[in-house]
């Protein structure tokens, strides 16, 4: 292939002799201008042309899959040359607060990433939405190439509380949807006697628990959830714990979760004995109990400077309990509530061309008195801010800049130029995606791709394809501590079974979880 392409590329000769006809300038006199007229003006045009119109026969002539293997090759070039020649990147913020104090730790880091802020309606790399935006600016629809905006449409069937707590999972509190599922309510009710409720609005506010006699059951875009009634306590205080969550991308899915800490938000007053009135027994507000306040914790935490989940689990293990069970319960959830909404998202995603979009989310749990793990809500927007709690600053800002690096947005070297561009084959090039050689040359995958065997070797791969796998790619290099829950993690290479693990998922995620399974199998580091 190499030497058809050089055999119709213009050879070093034939420049050579166009140089020799141009009009040669005398040191000791100004050069006169050269008058071009008819062929002999266009001259070197006409070759230029021609040699494009014959490298373009040689690609016409190529087998289909080596000729898109050149023109991505020729593609990420151009992407490169551009993106090196740009100006420094430039964000926007969308939101509908009069304030953007809830944004300062946001703002704090791109700032540290070389970004220039601009205007919603201005040209921009990055949007910020802290509110839904998809509604109020229908140009999402057609972002250009080196556009991101921090959610995806239809997120929604993630953070709405209502659907998401309506949803029929094992690991959400039974919930009814008022007033539509009122019966259904009063008979669960009625056959579980001894079980409370707390009755929740989607706006999350004037939420209490009750017993179904004092429920409004014609209240609207609200719904009741029965409340767990024997938490894990600390100190005698009931606890939330929210999980950073990222989406890089939907059909196929990737998603991950921030390690370097979870937040830990613990009620201000003890939980017993046990008063419904007094909601500061068991719901965390604004002015919560933080980690470094609570008793037990504070040793941990102030004098041996444990991270927030470090310390909970030094607590844990004094009460002769495991703490190790609670975080395997908690990927599993967050990706099984994610696949659960996936197909939702991806109908949504249809009305939009390009599908620049990622989404930090936080999910927030809570832990039962044996160490069972519930899901209590995800959160579109979560709060960043330290307006609070100065301390928690650091974890907002480690947070941001672990999901940024993960997308993408990092920070510049110089005037303006990334230290790579998004595209470059420094990071990710054939050979770093390419996987199960032995399979694709067995089954000739370079002269035919009709066959299942074929769907990653590297010729059959459609443009989409090798990018989604090229974002893949540069996603685990650019982790920091950040770590993939979806495709799922290899914890056994020796039992993990890639035809039953696949079995149930859609086609785009069962090919993005044999690729990440094909390169385990190579190199340890991609198993988790």
């Amino acid at each position: 292939m190499e030497s058809d392409l050089k055999e119709n590329s213009p050879t070093p000769e034939s420049t050579e002799s166009i140089q020799r006809k141009m009009p040669k300038c005398d040191d000791e006199r100004p050069p006169e201008k050269p008058r071009y007229t008819g062929i002999t003006a266009s001259r070197p045009a006409m070759l230029f042309l021609a040699a494009t119109v014959l490298t373009t026969s040689v690609l016409v002539a190529l087998p289909p899959q080596v000729k898109n293997i050149i023109l991505r090759r020729q593609n990420t070039s151009e992407s490169i040359s551009k993106d090196w020649e740009s100006s420094p990147p430039t964000y926007a913020i969308f939101g509908k607060s009069r304030t953007e104090e809830h944004l300062v730790h946001v703002v704090n880091v791109l700032h540290k990433f070389g970004y220039e802020r601009v205007q919603v309606n201005e040209s921009w790399n990055l949007l910020w939405a802290h509110d839904y935006p998809f509604l109020s600016l229908p140009n999402l629809k057609t972002l250009g190439r080196h556009q991101i905006v921090n959610h995806f449409p239809g997120c929604g069937y993630l953070t709405n509380k209502v659907d998401l707590c309506t949803t029929s999972l094992p690991f959400l509190p039974r919930a009814f949807r008022l007033p539509a599922q009122r019966a259904d309510f009063l008979s669960y009710a009625h056959a579980h006697p001894d079980v409370l409720f707390v009755e929740k609005h989607n706006e999350h506010r004037h939420i209490k628990v009750r017993i179904p006699s004092d429920i409004d059951l014609l209240s609207n875009d609200s719904f009741v959830q029965e409340f767990i009634q024997k938490p894990f306590l600390v100190d005698g205080h009931k606890f939330d714990i929210g999980v950073y969550v990222v989406i890089t991308e939907i059909n196929p899915l990737r998603a991950y979760i921030y390690t370097g800490d979870v937040l830990f938000r613990y009620c201000p007053v003890k939980y017993y004995p046990f008063d419904s009135e007094n909601v500061d027994k068991y719901i965390v507000g604004d002015d919560y109990l933080p980690t470094w306040e609570v008793p037990s914790l504070r040793k941990y935490s102030n004098q041996f400077g444990g991270s927030m989940r470090n310390v909970f689990e030094a607590y844990v293990r004094d009460q002769s309990m495991d703490p190790s069970k609670i975080w395997p319960q908690v990927e599993h959830i967050i990706r099984t509530t994610i696949l659960a909404k996936e197909k939702d998202i991806v109908n949504i995603l249809h009305s939009y061309k390009q599908h620049n979009f990622f989404d930090l989310m936080r999910f927030d749990l809570f832990i039962d008195e044996n160490l069972k793990v519930y899901l209590m809500e995800a959160n579109m927007s979560p709060n960043l801010s330290s307006a609070h709690f100065k301390p928690n600053s650091l974890l907002y800002e480690q947070v941001l800049y672990s999901v940024l690096n993960l997308v993408g947005i990092r920070q510049l070297r110089g005037a303006g130029a990334p230290i790579f561009s998004e595209s470059s084959e420094v990071l990710a090039s054939d050979k770093n995606l390419a996987t199960d050689l032995n399979s694709c040359a067995y089954h000739s995958c370079e002269n035919n791709c009709n066959k299942e065997e074929c769907g990653l070797c590297i010729p059959c791969l459609s443009g989409s394809e090798y990018k989604t796998l090229h974002h893949a790619y540069e996603e685990h290099l650019h982790r920091v501590d950040m770590k993939r829950i979806f495709p799922k993690p290899i914890l056994n290479l020796e039992t993990f079974d890639i035809v039953e693990e696949t079995s149930k998922m859609s086609k785009k995620n069962a090919w993005m979880t044999r690729w990440f399974f094909n390169k385990c199998q190579y190199e340890r580091a991609w198993c988790l």
